[in-house]
């Protein structure tokens, strides 16, 4: 038991007071004579004895009294914890709202985030108007580190919007400390106000500052259950004007209901594409392929969207890629054309290909190209091994095709330097392929689909012969993976990806008395769609108030001019900051962009490229804890200086007046004092002598 006022405890000594007046009975007796006081022997004993008790029992109310109201004026109180400060002591309160997108879902009294601020304002309220106050939320803004007076506090609630933004614990908690720890008061409190995800909640932080009192105030959500989309692709990574495009998208349900056709619409520059439907299982994830095709060249903006309630902020899924109208491939050739390649390229108006001796080349040009060639070249100098190893470093992708005798010490002098598969001398044993690898995007599409296997090689399709090959030696590293091999075990073709960009290897040149692959079927899908892929597409999507890079290829402002980045929904618009590596210009919006939608590139009035960013998903999952399974999670990460706040239905200034007070005595101590001075009347009155 502790004391507010505990120099009242020197009032005690009035109890010396009545103690002193009964010591010394002042009262005067009268004398009475009697003829014979032989009759009132007896009674004059048994009034003395009476006369003695009552005046003992008058003394302890009297003592018992001025002991209450001392008591009463040092008001006593049992802390709530012990070892808490005394509660006469100032104050630094905390009080983190939880604004992300999940806290819009319907409680008992609205929104959530609605119940979020009433709670705060509550809390806030429940202490004194000299205590310092400082608001929390996901977005960690500027004017929210420091500490404010409560009416700055109850101004700032009014401000708190949803937002895109998650923390986790151990975040918020350390932002907090490092806030309260500014203020000079000795009780340090804090509280976090949120619906508790199993996403940002479910592990705790390490034991924190044991100064630092943190109360968990759960919201419980009416319903739990959302539908939305999780994210999108293409079969193949490039897209050209006037083919069909597979968009794939993956859709969740996140509640304990099968959903049964639920509607999803595409929509690519403001128009309809496609419109699908998708059945979900309980708490499953379904994916759906939505073909369309791209009738123009240029940028694309994309919005997939489904239909959901009561959380809508995740029901639009926004995407951007561009069409091409053409590939740029550049065949360096070390005598003289291959002709089954220029036979196979200069057949598709797609693809524009371009033929150069090695003695000829222009390195400038190599930017402007998605695939080059390196066709029998007998050796690798040094020039050119240095601008295709920048060309690599730069997102391009190369196809080394051997010479006939080549100089295979500069061969895997620059293989070693991309970190690339060695060649071997030369296997003169005749051989064949036998083997494929059907998941690659080189053979996407090529072979028909079974719906349990796979893709299907027809069992009569006839396989390249190898009459004579260089072992290609297989990678140690994780980036390289086999596309043909060889019935030896040897590999046939290999791809590497190192750096930004891809490697690919063949074991032989394009020549007849090496191999028949080049009059083989595979040769013509396996050389187009190495084209296809020769240049990775830039991301669909990014998350919105990410801080990573945005890669843009072979753009850079020129003279003074910026990169800008403008809304297409809105008048927003700003200057990223922007980095460049080679010809790859790389563009940071440090944070900055926390809207979803699609967005345009701008340097000066010509426009670069698309971006789409979407808000994070992980507040998608409407997973919740709820108080008993907060409390275990308690427990188990052994924090003792967390509690739950548990209103049980009465107003949260009275359950926190007792966590702030404890459990205050001085009540009682007066409904005691008079009581005792109760009963001292009562028995003057009816106990006489």
């Amino acid at each position: 038991m502790q004391f507010v006022n505990p120099v009242f405890l020197f009032g005690l000594f009035a109890i010396a007071i009545p103690v002193i007046i009964h010591l010394f009975n002042f009262r005067r007796f009268k004398k009475v004579f009697f003829t014979n006081v032989r009759f009132i022997r007896k009674l004059k004993q048994e009034t003395k004895k009476r006369s003695e008790l009552r005046h003992l029992i008058i003394l302890a109310l009297r003592i018992l009294a001025i002991a209450s109201l001392v008591m009463a004026f040092a008001q006593p109180y049992i802390p709530f914890k012990p070892g808490q400060a005394p509660i006469a002591a100032r104050n630094a309160v905390s009080i983190f709202v939880d604004n992300s997108f999940s806290m819009e879902a319907t409680g008992k009294n609205g929104t959530l985030l609605d119940e979020a601020v009433q709670k705060a304002r509550e809390i806030a309220a429940a202490y004194k108007g000299s205590d310092d106050f400082h608001l929390l939320t996901n977005d960690f803004e500027g004017r929210h580190q420091r500490l404010v007076t409560r009416e700055e506090f109850f101004t700032m609630l009014e401000e708190i919007k949803p937002s895109p933004s998650t923390r986790n614990t151990k975040e918020i908690i350390t932002r907090q400390g490092d806030i309260l720890k500014t203020s000079p008061s000795s009780r340090h409190t804090s509280f976090i106000v949120s619906d508790f995800q199993r996403s940002a909640y479910s592990v705790m932080p390490a034991q924190p500052d044991s100064s630092l009192q943190v109360f968990l105030v759960p919201l419980i959500p009416n319903s739990s259950g959302n539908i939305y989309i999780d994210s999108c692709w293409f079969d193949l990574p490039l897209q050209q004007a006037g083919q069909t495009a597979v968009l794939n998208s993956r859709i969740w349900n996140k509640s304990g209901t099968d959903m049964e056709k639920i509607p999803v619409k595409l929509e690519i520059n403001g128009q309809q594409k496609a419109l699908s439907s998708v059945d979900l299982k309980a708490g499953a994830s379904a994916e759906l392929k939505m073909p369309f095709t791209n009738h123009k060249a240029g940028i694309h903006q994309g919005v997939l969207q489904v239909q959901d309630f009561p959380v809508v902020y995740d029901d639009k899924f926004y995407f951007s890629y561009t069409v091409t109208s053409s590939l740029n491939v550049l065949a360096i050739n070390g005598k003289e054309e291959n002709r089954f390649l220029r036979a196979l390229y200069n057949q598709d108006s797609s693809i524009r290909f371009t033929n150069v001796l090695e003695r000829s080349l222009d390195y400038s040009k190599f930017s402007t190209y998605n695939l080059i060639i390196l066709n029998e070249l007998q050796t690798f100098s040094s020039g050119l091994a240095q601008e295709i190893r920048k060309f690599i470093t730069n997102g391009g992708t190369i196809a080394i095709i051997p010479a006939p005798a080549p100089d295979l010490p500069s061969y895997n002098a620059f293989l070693t330097s991309v970190n690339c598969p060695v060649y071997l001398p030369p296997d003169t044993s005749n051989t064949k392929v036998s083997d494929l690898s059907t998941e690659s995007p080189v053979f996407r599409d090529v072979f028909e689909k079974s719906r349990f296997s796979g893709s299907l090689i027809p069992e009569n399709m006839e396989m390249p012969v190898i009459k004579k090959h260089f072992p290609i030696l297989p990678g140690t590293a994780m980036q390289t993976q086999s596309l043909m091999k060889l019935v030896n075990g040897k590999n046939f073709i290999t791809v590497t990806q190192t750096s930004e960009g891809q490697v690919f290897q063949f074991a032989v040149p394009f020549d007849l008395a090496f191999s028949n692959f080049p009059q083989q079927v595979l040769f013509v899908p396996v050389l187009y769609n190495i084209a296809l892929v020769s240049r990775p597409p830039l991301q669909l999507y990014q998350t919105a108030g990410n801080n990573e890079g945005i890669r843009i290829n072979q753009f850079t402002p020129a003279y003074d001019n910026v990169f800008r980045v403008k809304s297409m929904q809105s008048s927003f618009e700003l200057i990223p900051e922007h980095r460049r590596t080679g010809n790859t210009s790389n563009l940071f919006l440090n944070g900055q962009l926390t809207e979803a939608g699609n967005y345009l590139v701008f340097s000066n009035q010509d426009t670069v490229t698309g971006l789409a960013f979407n808000y994070n998903r992980l507040e998608s999952d409407p997973g919740f804890l709820l108080p008993d399974e907060l409390e275990e999670l308690l427990e188990q990460s052994r924090l003792s200086n967390f509690s739950i706040l548990k209103t049980q239905h009465k107003p949260v200034n009275e359950v926190l007046e007792q966590i702030n007070y404890g459990t205050r005595l001085w009540k009682y101590f007066i409904w005691a004092a008079l009581l005792f001075l109760l009963a001292e009347v009562i028995l003057l009155r009816i106990w006489k002598y």
